[in-house]
Parts: C-alpha cells; sequence; structure tokens
C-alpha cells in the first residue's frame, strides 16, 4: 500500500513538470512572437493632388499675379524725376559764364530728358573795346548713357541775346543752338552726382556769339529722388 501511495506521488510530481514545461515553451514561442512584432510606424508618402482650377479662377489668378508685378515694377512719376544744374564756361574773344536749372526726366534707366533755363553772363570784345551783356535763353535734351557713366548728349535750345547797336543802344535777338556730344558721369552718393560733357553746335547760326565748332565745356550736377 505505502509503494503504492509513492508511486502516485511520483506520477503526479512527473505530470505536474511536465505540464510546467509545456507551459514555457508554449509561452516562450508567443513572447518571442510579440518580440518581432513591435509596431513600427508605417510611413507613407502623401501625394498632394493640385486643386482642379476652373477657366475664370485660373484666369484671375494670371491677372492677379499680372497686376502684382506691374505694381513692383511700376515707379512713381515722382521718382522718375531728378533736379540740378549746369555751369557753362567759354573764354577767348567771347567769354560766356551760363548757369542753368535743371528739372529732368529718367524715360528709361540708360535714357534721360528734360527742361533748361539758362542765364548767361557774357564779355564781347571788339578790338580795344568790350560790352557786357546779360542774357537768357530755355532748351530741352536727350541723354543717352551708351557705356555705364559715358553718354551722348543732344540739346536744341535758343537764347535771347542782349546787343548793342552803333549807336550804343541795346537790343534783342533770339538765336537757335543745336548741340551734340558726349560726356561722362560721377556719382557722388546712389542719388547725386556731378558731370562734364563737350559739346558742339550743328546749326551755327550766323548770329551766334561762338566760332564755329568752337567747343562748350559744360560742368553740371544733379540729384533725384
Amino acid at each position: 500500500m505505502k509503494k503504492l501511495v509513492a508511486l502516485v506521488i511520483i506520477f503526479f510530481t512527473f505530470f505536474a513538470q511536465a505540464q510546467n514545461e509545456n507551459e514555457i515553451n508554449n509561452k516562450i514561442p508567443e513572447e518571442a512572437k510579440k518580440i518581432n512584432q513591435v509596431v513600427i510606424p508605417a510611413t507613407s508618402t502623401q501625394v498632394i493632388q493640385p486643386k482642379e482650377t476652373t477657366p475664370a479662377q485660373s484666369t484671375q489668378t494670371t491677372q492677379k499675379a499680372k497686376h502684382e508685378n506691374e505694381k513692383k515694377s511700376a515707379i512713381p512719376f515722382v521718382k522718375k524725376l531728378y533736379f540740378g544744374g549746369t555751369f557753362g564756361a567759354t573764354f577767348g574773344n567771347y567769354t560766356s559764364i551760363t548757369i542753368a536749372p535743371t528739372i529732368g526726366y529718367r524715360l528709361r534707366p540708360s535714357l534721360y530728358t528734360g527742361v533748361k533755363f539758362y542765364y548767361t553772363y557774357s564779355k564781347q570784345k571788339f578790338g580795344s573795346n568790350s560790352y557786357e551783356y546779360h542774357n537768357y535763353g530755355i532748351g530741352t535734351f536727350l541723354r543717352w548713357f551708351a557705356f555705364s557713366d559715358i553718354y551722348l548728349h543732344v540739346a536744341p535750345e535758343a537764347f535771347s541775346y542782349e546787343q548793342t547797336t552803333i549807336a550804343n543802344q541795346t537790343s534783342r535777338e533770339w538765336v537757335p543752338y543745336l548741340w551734340a556730344g558726349a560726356g561722362i558721369r560721377k556719382r557722388v552718393s546712389n542719388r547725386s552726382w556731378i558731370s562734364v560733357h563737350v559739346l558742339f553746335d550743328m546749326i551755327n547760326d550766323k548770329n551766334s556769339p561762338y566760332d564755329q565748332w568752337e567747343p562748350n565745356l559744360v560742368i553740371g550736377a544733379g540729384t533725384s529722388f
């Protein structure tokens, strides 16, 4: 009887151990499976499809972009204006000193135009006699910067000259000019500059006080907004 009880105890002990080992063996693959099943966030590329636009919306967008570009590129009229003046001098039998304020306008980055008003003090010699005059005039010009600060200059003008008659009386006469030449500009700041150019008269009117093809040296300065 004691042997039978001992056998039963041994059997149940062996059976319990077998069950425990079986549960452990079954548990290990599940744990391994869990480890292998680590969730990795899926990465996906989201393709954004362009929104469909109607022809009316497309036209409106194009016009709006064009308007913005024109608004950015357009320069107000005032900002294209500049103010300055020139100083001209000629010495010899006919001495002339001219001061001319200028109102200019920039047509293009390399093309300028404007209006000038002149006042000239002159002195002319006739033999041993000399006469002084006060003259005035008006003119316009076109200046093209062909190479950086080097420019070509054309300026039609008209002057009212005071003259002395044989009877020592004074009279006035208008004389036309068409000056043409070239010059150079030197900037002293972003908005200011000085210029020097040499001009020749293309008309050579008979009443002009200048000799034919006599050079006219003009020194100017200007500033813009």
